[in-house]
């Protein structure tokens, strides 16, 4: 019997078992980037100005990090702390209603084939003075909240979502981050 055969066995095993646990392993370290964000930074969303500002903004407290997989600066961002999501989009419309962008995330869902289901909206504002509608949604067997605020120019969703207990340890952060937020070209 010959044994010329088990080194190459020995790095054929090697190689498959530096596949079947670096490559999870690296794939988990990419597809959950997040980037610590800076207590105070105010950040932007929306297709860019030409002076480089964007459409919406909001300030964002301590212990928040962006999740670079789920943001795109010109359409949402995700952040996330713990277990607990805020994801910031902003909806291109003109002289709507609260109302009228509720009812229009439902049939977006819809249309999507996502079951949602909602409850009743309660009104909200920005401190900016912009006027919104927020309630709890729940898609399958998930819970959240959302928030839709309707600027002259412009509109915005706010989707709250996560563990019950990271989204409930961080709600001051949640409700200062929502009543942050900031459209360009709106007064006071």
């Amino acid at each position: 019997m010959s044994r010329t055969g088990w080194p190459g066995s020995i790095v054929v095993l090697v190689i498959l078992g530096i596949l079947a646990v670096g490559l999870p392993l690296a794939n988990s370290v990419v597809a959950d980037a997040t980037v610590p964000i800076r207590a105070g930074t105010v950040i932007e969303v929306g297709q860019e100005f030409d002076g480089g500002s964007r459409p919406v903004s909001m300030l964002v407290p301590a212990g928040w990090a962006l999740d670079e997989g789920a943001s795109s600066l010109s359409e949402s961002v995700s952040l996330v702390s713990g277990g607990a999501t805020v994801q910031l989009g902003v909806i291109d419309v003109q002289s709507a209603t609260p109302q009228e962008l509720w009812t229009g995330q439902r049939l977006i869902f819809k249309a999507q084939g996502v079951p949602i289901s909602a409850e009743s909206p309660t009104p909200v504002t920005t401190t900016q003075g912009v006027p919104g509608l927020a309630g709890m949604i729940s898609v399958d067997d998930r819970i959240g909240t959302q928030a839709v605020f309707a600027a002259p120019q412009q509109g915005a969703s706010v989707l709250v979502a996560g563990d019950p207990a990271a989204i409930a340890s961080r709600s001051d952060d949640i409700t200062q981050m929502i009543a942050s937020i900031q459209f360009a070209g709106v007064e006071q």
